[in-house]
């Protein structure tokens, strides 16, 4: 019977019939092991059988003889081809099965979706991600079999965690087990390559009443190359995570939010050292022990599953739906709804839309009865920010999922870039100016500045004589 099942199934997996990841587990994990189960069970019923009969008054003579494997005999080729082709479709359906469980358990649906109350934050944020067409396993396992191995009787202990409800809440972070980014992210990426400045646009909005635009432009200085390249170096990447370049560092917790030793070794092999507190410098042991190796995620720390603050999804709403700035104190009222202390996520999604339509209704009849269909439209999106920045069940908002790039709602640059990071010796500090990494071309504009006529304004090189 769990065969035949099993045979079904994969052939409504295979058509695309079946797409829900319990049905999945049900059939890509149940059915084989219900079906190996049978299997097992015919030797096994045959010896307690068999010794069963032994122990009873019956003769000797009386137990079934085992067959004679005797090919001159019809019936015993025929019973042989039998159980061959029985074997062979056996271990078709069972090699098939495993493949397909394997395949399904490598899906972002299957780690999103089945796991569903713990996973739901990391999830929605994947899909809001530039990573949303990358599969999980390929940054949190990446290639090779023994890793892939690891991480399966690591999901054994996750999976019971879930089970026994023991779960951390939030999903700690960092985990301290991932890959290296040399492993995984420059598979897509290449630290080497020199990619020059990148031109930033970034909108603010202030909480008042016209939701008054604050636009700023800025060239960050990516940098990077390498000399064996023959690239030109310098940038935040050349710096920080080219092999010309190594930085290590200490972290005073788990987070590594808290830095307390740096240390910077040039490509001509000199050793520089930074400290926050001289009084309570680490020891050559703690630095032995504990230093990391600067990796892209010690910026990168959120490339995939980010959350933003309320405030700063508003600024992206705001800045790419330019009409719904006409809204009074829209960035206000979202921002309000979304900080209050809702007892589950979906409860906070239905309360902010609801509190965006009941504002308007309310304070601005006139606006709501003309505008209907951009306050319904306000309303959406004010609970889509709730949606993806807060989750009551898991703990897990901005706050306990701090950002490092860049500096504006957490420390971000400035664990180490804050000046007070310094090398005894010289007196010299890890560089702190605004200018270090980036040039601000316009800064608060009211108006979308046009960023193709940006370029003209700076300084053009001379031509060679």
């Amino acid at each position: 019977m769990s065969g035949i099942a099993l045979l079904a199934f994969l052939i409504l997996e295979a058509v695309g019939v079946i797409d829900n990841p319990y049905v999945g587990i049900i059939g890509l994990a149940f059915l084989p092991a219900v079906f190996v189960a049978g299997l097992i069970a015919m030797p096994v019923g045959i010896f307690f059988r068999r010794r069963k009969l032994l122990k009873s008054d019956v003769s000797l003579d009386e137990v079934s003889a085992f067959p004679r494997l005797d090919f001159n005999d019809a019936h015993v080729r025929r019973a042989t081809a039998i159980v061959i082709g029985l074997t062979v479709v056996n271990a078709i359906l069972l090699a098939t099965s495993t493949a397909t469980a394997v395949s399904f358990m490598d899906t972002p649906k299957f780690c999103g979706t089945v796991c569903h109350k713990v996973m739901q934050p990391e999830y929605t944020a994947y899909q809001n991600s530039p990573h949303s067409r990358v599969k999980c396993v390929q940054c949190h396992i990446g290639p090779g079999a023994s890793f892939a191995v690891r991480s399966k009787f690591d999901g054994l202990r996750q999976v019971w965690k879930v089970l026994t409800g023991s779960y951390v809440r939030p999903i700690a972070s960092p985990v301290h087990t991932l890959r290296p980014a040399r492993d995984t992210c420059e598979g897509c990426h290449w630290p080497a390559k020199h990619y020059g400045d990148k031109l930033r646009l970034i909108g603010r909005f202030s909480e008042d009443e016209k939701n008054t635009a604050s636009f700023t432009a800025l060239l960050l200085k990516t940098g990077g190359g390498a000399a064996n390249a023959g690239q030109s170096r310098g940038g935040i990447h050349w710096w920080h995570i080219d092999a010309d370049n190594k930085i290590r560092y200490l972290a005073t917790d788990a987070r590594r939010q808290e830095i307390a030793w740096v240390e910077l070794t040039t490509p001509g092999g000199k050793r520089t050292e930074f400290v926050r507190d001289p009084a309570q410098a680490p020891s050559p042991d703690r630095i032995q022990a504990s230093a990391r190796l600067m990796d892209c995620i010690d910026c990168h720390n959120r490339p995939t599953h980010l959350f933003e603050t309320p405030a700063k999804e508003m600024d992206s709403v705001l800045q790419r739906q330019a009409d719904l700035r006409a809204l009074p104190f829209f960035k206000r009222e979202v921002v309000k709804a979304a900080s209050i202390t809702y007892p589950t996520h979906e409860v906070g999604v239905a309360g902010v839309r609801t509190a965006i339509t009941s504002y308007y209704a309310t304070t601005h009849p006139e606006l709501a009865a003309k505008q209907a269909a951009l306050v319904a439209r306000a309303s959406e999106e004010g609970a889509r920010v709730y949606d993806r920045t807060v989750f009551p069940e898991m703990n897990t908002d901005s706050k306990t999922h701090p950002n490092n790039i860049g500096h504006d709602d957490s420390p971000g640059c400035f664990r180490c870039h804050d000046g007070n990071m310094k090398n005894v010796a010289s007196g010299k500090t890890i560089p702190n100016d605004c200018d270090t990494c980036h040039d601000i071309l316009v800064d608060g504009s009211p108006t979308e500045p046009d960023l193709t006529k940006l370029t003209l304004l700076q300084p053009q090189p001379e031509a060679p004589k």
